[in-house]
């Protein structure tokens, strides 16, 4: 049973919320975990909202699973990732259907077998969501995880199974984990994303 004082604090969470949602976006949405109700209570607060979440779950899932990509782009798309020309999406690949409509995909990027793209998570203490935007030409290697409120910049590229926790300045070739900067992308490299991509 909840008392006043954390009904209180539920409803000033989910207004919380709520504003988040109704505005850009721009910064994550972070909220603190308790032990009298769940942050499930807050961001999923009736059976309606959790139907709905299921069943783009599973979408999601079976969307990911298609081997071809113009077939994932075009169904993530309905979904409401947001996705540019000429991306494409290897087998494996996991876009969070949590929030998909905090996904960009800019044109001519690649997201290659068994990456994972996270617009939200959940650590002991807090619920985190937030945007993630992967830039003109850049390439996320093969399962790598890119976290929530993440932005890649253009022509990047992680290498494969790293962790992406910080946002990625244009350019940068990153890897490990957490992904650190190895080396800067090449003139003739940053010159063709200028001049349409890939």
């Amino acid at each position: 049973m909840l008392s006043d004082q954390d009904r209180e604090q539920l409803q000033r969470e989910k207004q919380a919320y709520r504003d988040w949602w109704a505005g850009d976006r721009a910064t994550p949405f972070v909220l603190e975990r308790h032990k009298s109700y769940r942050v499930w209570d807050v961001i999923c607060p009736s059976w309606l909202a959790n139907l709905r979440f299921c069943m783009r779950f599973v979408v999601m899932y079976f969307i990911g699973k298609c081997p071809v990509s113009w077939i994932k782009v075009r169904l993530f798309r309905l979904m409401g990732v947001r996705i540019g020309r000429r991306v494409y999406i290897a087998p494996g690949v996991f876009l969070d259907a949590f929030y998909p409509h905090l996904i960009e995909l800019e044109d001519g990027c690649l997201l290659g077998i068994g990456s994972r793209v996270l617009t939200h998570e959940v650590t002991a203490g807090t619920f985190r969501a937030g945007k993630v935007s992967i830039g003109k030409g850049s390439v996320v290697g093969a399962w790598s995880i890119i976290r929530s409120g993440v932005t890649l910049g253009q022509a990047v590229t992680t290498g494969f199974g790293s962790v992406v926790v910080c946002d990625v300045a244009d350019g940068l070739t990153v890897g490990g984990v957490p992904a650190k900067p190895l080396r800067q992308a090449g003139p003739l490299q940053r010159s063709e994303i200028k001049e349409g991509g890939p």
